[in-house]
């Protein structure tokens, strides 16, 4: 049987394979937004099999465990490590369609050369060689995340944090940057004074971005962050139209981020409005990139890219990458669709994975091939020019450039006629 993940999966036309090939598949990694366990990499964490490493810690393999009608018991529950594993092997055959198909078949090659689809009749023969490679030296957290060539990520940290884990990555020589960045699940009620000191202690610690799940905008303390986001050079991060309240029963069982939620409404765009232009008019308004959960979503948020700017400020607000249950291809086509008609595609910041697993940073590749692959289609159609040089420029300052400009630090990029 023909492997599924081969050097030109995903990519149709020559156009498409010469972009991956070229100018994609060598790039390094800036993962701006991550749910990744900071101490995990900090103790450069050795897993003891693989259902440790690969399944305890992602909601979205739990949610599909579910609809297929996995017990809970065997998902999240008191089952050992050895029979969630094979509930998790029965249901990938069961998952064609879904990314998390592909997801699989890539973790499964890049990480441990197994080409093979998971399945209940492979499960122990996988289970035992998995878990032999994770016993080795090469198998760390960060060596996991080296393998990756991960240059820089962010992780997903509290206001009330110590951050200690990640002074203790900056002091161990780990070459991937390990930044921390704030989360604000819920708008903090203490003195703004306490909070700007909370936000100067994150600055110190190189906390560059500040992620909100956007519930409504209309908050003074909303607007009182955002003008310190903006002083400080930071980035915020808008993540709006997840229904998060859905079943108790699960809630109870898994947590608040156990992968139960669903796509919720439609985004409040007045209210939006009035937040950046409340921002931009007391000369404080950041970066700031929108990820819409609804793809009804998708045209405004895109357009919004154009309703406030920076004078040499390039993309100051990003209709952000395909979120959650957007990530799949269709999905990231369809923002691609929207961003280059209301927008401008060449100031994309490009993918994040969003992830709590380290082996999702093949996710990275997923992307960067469907977008090779939506390129080269524009170019077969006429659209886009066929023009390698300038295809090749546009895939780089997407897949990587603009990204590690706004994370790491502004680099010189060369313009199409010199992209090599």
């Amino acid at each position: 049987m023909t492997e599924l993940i081969h050097d030109d999966f995903l990519l149709k036309t020559k156009m498409a394979r010469r972009l991956y090939h070229k100018f994609a598949e060598g790039l390094a990694i800036v993962d701006y937004h991550s749910h990744l366990s900071a101490r995990d990499l900090a103790d450069d964490r050795t897993f003891e099999n693989l259902t440790q490493l690969w399944l305890v810690s992602d909601p979205y393999k739990h949610r599909a465990m579910r609809i297929a009608g996995v017990p809970e018991r065997l998902i999240t529950g008191d089952a050992s490590d050895r029979e969630k594993f094979g509930a998790w092997a029965a249901t990938v055959p069961q998952m064609l369609g879904n990314p998390l198909f592909h997801w699989t078949a890539l973790e499964l090659k890049r990480y441990f050369d197994i080409g093979e689809m998971l399945s209940a009749e492979n499960a122990e023969r996988i289970w035992g060689q998995c878990n032999e490679k994770l016993r080795s030296a090469e198998f760390t957290a960060r060596q996991l995340i080296g393998r990756a060539r991960v240059e820089c990520l962010c992780t997903s940290d509290r206001l009330g944090d110590d951050l200690q884990e990640h002074a203790r990555l900056a002091k161990s020589g780990f070459a991937t940057r390990v930044l921390p960045s704030l989360r604000v699940d819920e708008l903090p009620t203490g003195d703004p004074a306490s909070v700007a000191e909370r936000l100067d202690f994150f600055q110190k610690m190189g906390c560059k971005v500040a992620d909100h799940a956007l519930v409504e905008c209309d908050s003074e303390m909303l607007r009182f962050l955002g003008c310190e986001y903006g002083r400080r050079g930071w980035i915020m991060q808008c993540h709006i139209g997840a229904q998060r309240q859905t079943s108790t029963r699960l809630r109870k069982l898994a947590g608040p981020a156990g992968g139960y939620a669903t796509i919720g409404n439609t985004c409040d765009i007045p209210s939006l409005c009035r937040l950046l232009d409340d921002l931009e008019k007391k000369d404080c308004l950041p970066r700031t990139i929108l990820y819409p959960l609804n793809p009804a979503d998708n045209a405004a948020l895109a357009t919004l890219t154009g309703s406030f700017a920076g004078d040499g400020v390039r993309g100051k607000i990003q209709f952000g990458p395909a979120w959650w249950y957007n990530d799949h291809a269709l999905g990231i086509r369809n923002q691609l669709d929207a961003l280059a008609s209301y927008g401008l595609l060449s100031t994309f910041i490009g993918m994040t994975t969003d992830s709590r697993s380290l082996l999702s940073m093949t996710r990275h590749e997923y992307f960067r091939r469907v977008l090779c692959d939506w390129l080269g289609d524009q170019v077969e159609a006429g659209i886009m020019p066929d023009d390698e040089k300038q295809m090749g420029y546009l895939v780089r300052t997407i897949a990587y450039e603009n990204a590690r400009n706004w994370i790491v630090g502004r680099t010189e990029v060369s313009g199409p006629q010199g992209s090599q």
